[in-house]
């Protein structure tokens, strides 16, 4: 049975604890972190931490305090982060080609790219989608067609940004999981040849050592 690696702390509910700050200081001060084309080139980096408004906060937090605690437990409070800030910034590209008049915010990209990770490293992994536990895989499929389908909507929802970030979450699991694999398939090889080598020696102990 695989265990769960080490490593973790906590770093997603600590995340979502940065990302309610954030939003409390939007709130009170009027600041917008947001991105477009042509503000200063540091709100591509804050905008992944800021807020349209609180349901889009809520369902945020829901992503990553559910998902990438779940990811982080298998992986490590490293991969977790690392997984997060590119798909959050994967998605933020979008912003140079479909909303170019337009500030993009939200971590949206980034809990989209986590929990494509965890479905591609761990299909099977039981979570939830839209309320009904469901394998990863399943979880994953329901809401890329959700995004599909609000590409032809008149929304102020970026779903490209969302599936820019499910692709680059995607990638970054599969690499995972072809890691992980690919070692554990080196170790029965190696046991393998291990089995073989003794077996040769007990061969020639019994028959060809006086």
């Amino acid at each position: 049975m695989e265990k769960q690696k080490t490593g973790f702390n906590y770093t997603a509910l600590k995340l979502c604890s940065l990302l309610v700050a954030v939003y409390t200081i939007q709130t009170f001060s009027g600041f917008n972190p947001g991105f477009k084309p042509g503000e200063p080139f540091w709100k591509f980096f804050t905008s992944i931490i800021g807020h349209s408004g609180i349901e889009h906060l809520t369902n945020n937090l829901f992503f990553i305090a559910l998902f990438g605690s779940i990811y982080e437990k298998w992986t490590s409070s490293k991969t977790f982060l690392t997984t997060f800030l590119i798909s959050a910034l994967a998605g933020n590209l979008t912003a140079f080609i479909f909303y170019p008049n337009s500030f993009i915010i939200g971590a949206s990209a980034g809990g989209m790219g986590v929990m494509a990770a965890l479905a591609a490293y761990r299909p099977n992994q039981i979570g939830l989608g839209l309320g009904v536990p469901l394998p990863m895989w399943a979880v994953l499929l329901s809401y890329i067609l959700i995004d599909l389908s609000g590409l032809t909507a008149a929304t102020n929802v970026a779903n490209e940004a969302h599936l820019l970030g499910v692709l680059a979450g995607s990638i970054i699991g599969i690499q995972l999981r072809d890691k992980k694999y690919g070692k554990e398939k080196n170790s029965d090889n190696t046991e393998l040849e291990d089995s073989w080598k003794q077996k040769i020696r007990d061969w020639e102990e019994k028959w060809m050592i006086d």
